[in-house]
């Protein structure tokens, strides 16, 4: 018997041991954060938290916070992963309550009918008479028995277990919860410059086509008064032909800006954005900070989807392991019955019964195999994370260079359309002065109406870049912290 103990012993030591020894953790592995990105934006010790910064707020236009207050109201992608974290709430309760014994009601009656009964009593009763002997005329029977039955069924490593996993999906999804508003905040504000950079497109399109016709007609007359060759007026046909073409392609791409942001607000495809500024009132400096805070890294959702993937591995070690320790069963009954048989007697009582039990696998091969299938996804779960962070650190470093490359092109386009613009002033004046034709004029003229849209498209680049960086660096998401689902409930 000694020797049955000091194995079992022995047995629950080794799985115990072996338990701590994998994992045992419940934290992620230590990360060395980088000190600086290759553009040089230093990230210091501070631990300020971007994800509260409504950074979209520095650009002062009331149509875009307008736009991201009702996108994160209304938006049905976040409704849905509000969904998602009451389901993994629920479940999460659900594996706290496993804690709390069930109580059960029962009740139980029955009816019958006796023939040819014969009753012979025995010992004492034949002694004194109390039952009759021989035959016994046929006798109807009834009888129930109710109350209530209590039972507790645990297993106290398994319990706990799964405690961990739930709350660890819980994180999870207002992880992804988070993610999904980070995501939609950056969808909408892109949009939006979007927008503006393509109604200015569409406008400056217009007047580089007017000044081109404008042109074409000075020339013609230079043509008719024998000074140019028509090659010339069919080069500037081509040109008004190629910008006319591209007229109708940026209205659709308006059309379609508008259908996506319909569709971010729930609304209906056809509403159209108004009261909309002109892209040139956007500032673009002085909108990203010089220096970053270290905490954005941890901050970003899917650093945190990635974490508690690892705790949900590592708490699905120990359900794994949970299988070699006795689960616990208690059980009882208490209540009343009665029984009547007719010609005969009727009985009532009250009762109780109460069981307890325990029991663990001695020998489970496929357990042993769960247990190493559950190390394996430790094992993935463990270099995503570690995937994951390295992606960030390049996600975060190629948006702020890609930013810090974009504000320097247009830094030299904006010097271009300056030079352009000054060009143009002296062809007037001197062309005021009739030192210059009016077909120079006009070619000075349409120089700086390509300088514009280059301007504006670079501009477009600009504030692009400037939201890539926000998703990168998880500005905003959290610049309302409760879980709103619609009908206003809060969800904590």
């Amino acid at each position: 018997m000694k020797k049955i103990s000091h194995l079992s012993y022995l047995y629950l030591t080794t799985f115990l041991g072996g338990c701590a020894i994998f994992h045992g953790q419940n934290q992620p592995p230590k990360i060395d954060y980088p000190t600086t990105t290759s553009s040089g934006v230093q990230f210091e010790s501070a631990e300020s938290d971007f994800s509260q910064l409504q950074w979209w707020r520095k650009f002062n236009d009331p149509v875009l916070d307008n736009l991201i207050q009702e996108v994160l109201a209304n938006n049905n992608e976040i409704q849905i992963s509000v969904g998602q974290i009451m389901e993994a709430q629920a479940k999460l309760k659900a594996a706290q309550y496993a804690w709390i014994p069930t109580l059960n009601a029962s009740a139980t009656g029955f009816a019958g009918n006796s023939w040819a009964t014969n009753l012979t009593p025995q010992g004492s009763l034949a002694a004194n008479n109390t039952f009759p002997s021989g035959a016994v005329a046929n006798s109807d029977f009834s009888g129930f028995m109710g109350g209530f039955m209590p039972s507790y069924s645990f297993n106290v490593f398994q319990n706990i277990s799964q405690s961990k996993l739930a709350q660890a999906s819980v994180d999870v999804q207002k992880a992804n919860y988070n993610n999904m508003k980070l995501s939609i905040i950056g969808q909408t504000a892109g949009s939006y410059f979007m927008l503006l950079g393509q109604n200015k497109q569409l406008s400056l399109q217009k007047e580089m086509v007017k000044d081109l016709e404008d042109l074409k007609q000075a020339m013609l007359i230079k043509y008719q008064n024998g000074g140019i060759d028509y090659s010339e007026i069919a080069l500037v046909d081509q040109q008004i032909d190629s910008y006319q073409s591209k007229i109708p392609l940026i209205e659709n791409s308006i059309i379609q800006t508008n259908n996506a942001l319909a569709v971010l607000l729930n609304k209906n495809p056809g509403t159209m954005v108004k009261n909309i500024i002109d892209i040139d009132r956007l500032p673009t400096e002085k909108i990203i900070p010089v220096n970053l805070p270290s905490a954005v890294l941890r901050n970003r959702p899917d650093m945190i989807i990635a974490e508690n993937n690892l705790k949900m591995a590592d708490a699905n070690i120990d359900l794994a392991y949970s299988v070699f320790f006795p689960t616990i069963s208690l059980t009882g009954n208490i209540g009343g019955a009665s029984m009547a048989l007719t010609n005969l007697f009727s009985m009532g009582t009250g009762f109780w019964t109460a069981m307890a039990a325990a029991n663990m696998p001695i020998l489970n091969a496929s357990s042993f195999e769960q247990i190493k299938a559950a190390k394996g996804g430790y094992y993935v779960s463990y270099y995503n994370y570690m995937q994951t962070v390295k992606s960030a650190f390049a996600n975060v470093d190629n948006t702020l260079s890609n930013n810090q490359k974009q504000n320097q092109s247009y830094t030299k386009m904006l010097s271009s359309l300056k030079n352009a613009q000054t060009f143009y002033n002296l062809t007037l004046v001197q062309y005021n002065y009739g030192s210059q034709d009016y077909q120079n004029l006009l070619g000075a003229k349409v120089n700086a109406d390509l300088s514009k849209l280059n301007i504006n498209q670079s501009k477009m680049q600009q504030l692009d870049s400037i939201v890539q960086v926000y998703q990168a660096v998880a500005g905003g998401y959290g610049s309302e912290s409760s879980i709103r689902v619609k009908g206003g409930i809060i969800i904590n």
